[in-house]
Parts: structure tokens; sequence; C-alpha cells
């Protein structure tokens, strides 16, 4: 299954998003930025997390949905701006940006509070250097999926921004 099918499947399950990141390194913001736009456009199922997701676990645990869909840049050697759906099984393997958390600690954490699928979006970062913004090819990857994630929510799930 392609990503994009994977994606609209875990969009099915209309998740909890939470976006991790730091907006002073480079791409490592792209997290923070993705889900800021969906909350703009009125997707309040979403939570930006900055670079402390276990300062939220309560919050999250709280948010209503079927899945969890974390968004955060994601070091797995592939070009820059390629995105991947990972699965709280296989993310333990891979460096989640440059934050200091497990993810697998936060997802058993997060499961005893409310057991539902964990997946990790996760965009092939180009450079983390502080005081840059976005490198080109993870700011187009951001606009594609920002176009695949606003398209398969329901309406009812989102306001019409105005």
């Amino acid at each position: 299954m392609s990503g994009t099918a994977k994606l609209k499947e875990i969009l099915a399950l209309k998740p909890a998003i939470v976006g991790i990141g730091n907006t002073l390194r480079g791409d490592d913001g792209a997290g923070v930025e993705l889900v800021e736009r969906l909350i703009a456009h009125g997707y309040h199922n979403a939570l930006i997390v900055f670079s402390n997701p276990e300062n939220y676990l309560q919050k999250i645990a709280a948010m209503p949905g079927g899945a969890r869909l974390w968004i955060d840049i994601i070091n797995w050697n592939a070009a820059p701006g390629s995105f991947r759906i990972f699965s709280s099984g296989e993310i333990g393997q891979f460096a989640i940006s440059t934050h200091n958390f497990s993810a697998d600690v936060l997802v058993e954490f997060l499961s005893n509070l409310k057991d539902v699928p964990d997946y990790f979006l996760g965009i092939q970062p180009e450079k983390l250097t502080l005081g840059e913004g976005l490198s080109k090819p993870v700011a187009e990857a951001l606009e594609r999926l920002f176009r695949i994630l606003i398209s398969a929510v329901e309406p009812e799930d989102r306001e019409a921004s105005e």
C-alpha cells in the first residue's frame, strides 16, 4: 500500500493529530507547521507539542479519535521531503527528529490511558540548521501532505476558514 493510501486509511479513523518539532531548527519544524495549517483550516482534533510531547500526555490521551497520528521528521535515509507512515512497532528503530523522548515509551504509556493505534507520519529532513526555515523539498512535501490531510477530513470535522 502506498504512503498516500495508508495515510487516507488512517485519516478515516478520525485520528488525533499531534505535531512535533522545533521551528528554530530548519526542517525540524515540519510537524509543527503542518499541524498549525490544519488547525488554521478548522481541524480541531489536533495538538502541537513542540519538542516535548511528554508534557502533553494527558491532553493527548483525552483527544477523541480512533487512532493517533504523530507528525515529525524522521531520518530513514530517504530523499529529503519524502514521507512515510511508520507503525508504532517499527518506530523504535528510527531516530525521531532531534528530541529526547522515546516514542516507544510514549506509545506504551498512552496505550494504557487510551488504547488506539499509533502511527507516525515521518518526513525526511534535508537540514536541521539552527535559525533557518524549512528546506525546499520539505516545504513542498508539507504542501502535498496538507492537501491530502485536508481533503480527507470530513466537513463536520472542521470548520470552514473565514
